[in-house]
């Protein structure tokens, strides 16, 4: 039983060293973008265009997901 909580414990600090060097890639590529950005307004122009469409999207995706729970919840009420 130790072995095993060991075993998870290892996993779990190996996952964590991945995820911390993931956002320090994730951080040196942003920094990059945002340098390319002001340098080319063409590119910034997109980025925000990206940025908007990904906002719009989680917004309707929230909804759905509102609407999806709030059915279920009537649908658990009325039985």
């Amino acid at each position: 039983m130790l072995m095993q909580m060991d075993g998870v414990i290892s996993q779990a600090q190996e996952t964590l060293g991945s995820l911390v060097f993931q956002r320090s890639t994730f951080r040196g590529v942003n920094s990059k973008l945002s340098n390319v950005s002001s340098r080319l307004p063409t590119v910034n122009s997109i980025i925000s265009a990206i940025n908007k469409k990904k906002s719009m999207d989680t917004i309707i995706l929230s909804l759905v997901a509102s609407v999806c729970t709030f059915l279920i919840l009537i649908y658990w009420l009325t039985k």
